[in-house]
């Protein structure tokens, strides 16, 4: 029925038939082959794009966690021991080992975000200097920044701190409980590129910010350039960019947003690299189709009933793969040119299969890699917040102990070794401390009772013999037994280990006045400018005004007050006049003493008109126990005593010239109490 349809001609001419034949299974095994590679440009594509979004979004979740291991690693830096003990060695020596520990920080620095000033620093300096990292362009805003995180870490922009310098990004945080203070650790953007950006096949990673500078890439010389790339593109949270023209060539682009910091991280392959895969198909599919031309040719030339059934037999199977079926078995035992016909059939069939075998392969492992990614995020993360409520717990045993509460202690962290070693070590300490405390307390029992009493008895007894005896050297026993008296009221005052809780309205006047009525002043003047009122304890604000009368009038006439190898020095008695414990008393004739208030902040000062303290002593002067007048009996607790009782009361205590060249004490952070002042100079 079918031959009837056919022209006569090609009816009575069998050898046209066999090649019309073989023209359609040509043309069979071409659909065939275009199907297979349609489908495998299908394939190829999608696998393609979603090999590049997952790799993108892979490494966005691998940075992702690396700033959060660096903003627990700084918040660590800024609530350690050393920082929150202010000591400047300690803090340098443990910036020092994180340095040396963590290979992602090149160098840190401990500022003053108020004059953003460098106070210490460790690391390369030729990474990022110190003036690179307080005075860069930028850098003021980032500072300000920083000083009002109150605890969160704040990231800057990457920039390169001088010409030829390599690339670095800072992370900032401040020192809790310690205002204008910031730990910046600086990091080697080239560094972070060779570490945290993992290899991929023919391609490469680019991280770029959101106004398209490169942040972090393989090519070191991208480093802070602008992205060829708009980044416009990037509108969703992750995504696939087709066809880039980036540097002259045609490039494939996924793309994958970071969630903790406002980065965009792109993974690139050329086009031809990417569908290399896509190209050897239709090579081979091209090569097949070759051969099968070839092949019909030669055969047109044979009649035969074993030709017409090969070429049924070859139509058979092409069905096959039309139906998908990439599983059909050829027959490849025949040796003539269509044996030949078969086996590059056949081998088109194996290649097809396993190409398309191995893009599900590569798609599974891909997905695999991505869900432990993801576990590992998961890890990260239960990780981190542990670690912050260990802190938060931490902080508030330390706070409770800067508080007064020496008795609370830590319970160590077991899941973390180095967390457990700060809990140890901060026991071991607040346990020393309590201790040191207890014998504090002990010795000041001591003195206040067990050696206050017989030293009444003995005054007593000084005083009889006096009555009874004229020896000269009764004088001179009761002079030394008041000046034991007064030692132990100083010791008493500098054992002081506390703040002031319990205040009490005092008049800036009437205390003035009271001081220098139980001070020896002989023709000195005391001016008073202004009667304000603040808080503070009675007595012991009375150790202030009576030891720096004092020292304004024993001090306070010719000569310098502070010879060149001498320590001033002061008695801190309230109620009787010892001897001055400075080598060079200067007549106190003429010397005039004021007091006033602050006119630019809460306080108060005391000052002279005498001859000063050198500002290389200043310093000196408030140690304890620093005195030239030893053998006269000198204790250096005079100054001391002033700068302990301002401590106690919260005040801060500045040393500095009066506008007549004498000393000047302020007394700044007093809280002032009550009504109006009475600004009317009065004079004593």
């Amino acid at each position: 029925m079918t031959r009837r349809l056919l022209p006569r001609f090609v009816r009575k001419r069998y050898a046209v038939q066999f090649a019309l034949a073989l023209g359609l299974v040509t043309l069979a095994i071409a659909a065939v082959g275009g199907y297979s590679y349609l489908h495998a440009n299908e394939v190829i594509g999608d696998e393609t794009r979603d090999d590049l979004v997952t790799n993108a979004e892979i490494q966005a979740q691998n940075l992702d966690e690396w700033l959060t291991r660096m903003e627990v690693q700084m918040r660590s830096i800024s609530e350690s021991a050393a920082f929150q003990s202010g000591d400047g060695r300690d803090i340098n020596l443990y910036l020092w080992s994180v340095v040396e520990r963590d290979r992602d920080i090149d160098a840190a620095y401990y500022i003053d975000t108020r004059n953003e000033t460098v106070l210490t620093s460790t690391g390369s300096a030729s990474v990022a200097s110190a003036e690179s990292v307080t005075t860069y362009y930028g850098r003021r805003e980032f500072t300000s920044l920083a000083q009002q995180s109150h605890g969160d870490v704040v990231v800057s922009d990457p920039f390169r701190p001088s010409e030829g310098a390599a690339p670095v990004v800072l992370f900032a945080t401040t020192i809790p409980d310690r205002p204008n203070r910031a730990v910046i650790a600086v990091a080697n953007l080239r560094d972070i590129s060779e570490t945290h950006l993992h290899d991929i096949d023919a391609g490469r990673f680019v991280v770029v910010d959101a106004g398209g500078t490169v942040v972090l890439a393989e090519d070191e010389s991208r480093l802070l350039e602008t992205d060829a790339l708009d980044t416009t593109r990037y509108d969703a949270a992750s995504g696939f960019v087709p066809g880039q023209s980036l540097a002259g060539s045609s490039t494939e682009v996924g793309f994958a947003r970071m969630v903790t910091h406002d980065w965009v991280v792109t993974s690139r392959v050329p086009t031809g690299e990417a569908y290399s895969l896509r190209t050897d198909i239709l090579t081979q599919i091209l090569a097949t189709l070759f051969v099968v031309g070839a092949g019909s040719a030669l055969l047109a030339v044979t009649i035969g009933r074993d030709t017409v059934d090969a070429v049924r037999t070859l139509g058979s199977n092409a069905r096959e793969l039309t139906d998908g079926n990439l599983d059909v078995s050829i027959d490849r035992d025949r040796e003539d040119e269509f044996g030949d016909l078969y086996e590059a059939f056949d081998v088109m069939r194996v290649s097809l299969r396993d190409q398309i075998h191995d893009a599900e392969r590569a798609r599974e492992e891909a997905e695999a890699a991505r869900e432990e990614a993801w576990a590992e995020k998961e890890a990260s993360e239960r990780r981190r917040r542990h670690l912050e409520r260990t802190a938060a717990a931490y902080g508030e045993v330390m706070r409770a102990c800067a508080d007064g509460d020496l008795a609370e202690r830590i319970d160590p962290d077991e899941e973390s070794e180095a967390m457990a070693e700060v809990a140890r070590s901060f026991n071991e300490m607040m346990a020393d401390v309590q201790e040191r405390n207890e014998q504090l307390r002990t010795v000041s029992n001591v003195l206040s009772h067990d050696l206050r009493n017989p030293l009444n008895v003995a005054v007593g007894r000084a005083e009889l013999l006096a009555d009874e005896s004229e020896s000269d050297h009764v004088e001179s026993l009761v002079e030394s037994l008041d000046r034991i008296d007064a030692i132990i009221d100083d010791a008493l005052v500098l054992a002081l280990q506390r703040r002031v809780e319990d205040t009490l309205p005092v008049a800036l006047s009437d205390a003035a006045r009271r001081a220098w009525a139980h001070v020896e002043t002989g023709d000195a003047t005391l001016v008073v400018e202004e009667n304000a009122r603040f808080a503070a304890d009675p007595d012991l604000a009375a150790h202030v005004f009576e030891n720096l009368f004092r020292n304004a009038v024993e001090h306070g006439s010719t000569g310098s007050r502070i010879p060149s190898d001498d320590a001033v020095e002061h008695s801190s008695t309230s109620r009787r006049d010892t001897p001055g414990d400075a080598v060079e008393h200067g007549d106190p004739d003429g010397v005039t003493v004021t007091v006033g208030a602050l006119c630019d902040a809460p306080g108060f000062y005391i000052e002279d008109d005498g001859p000063g303290i050198p500002e290389a002593e200043r310093a000196s002067v408030l140690e304890p126990g620093y005195t030239t007048n030893r053998s006269g009996g000198g204790t250096g607790f005079g100054l001391p005593i002033v700068l302990q009782v301002a401590d106690a009361h919260g005040w801060d205590l500045a040393l500095c010239e009066s506008a007549s060249g004498g000393a000047r004490f302020e007394f700044s952070g007093v809280e002032r109490v009550g009504g109006g002042t009475d600004d009317a100079v009065s004079t004593v």
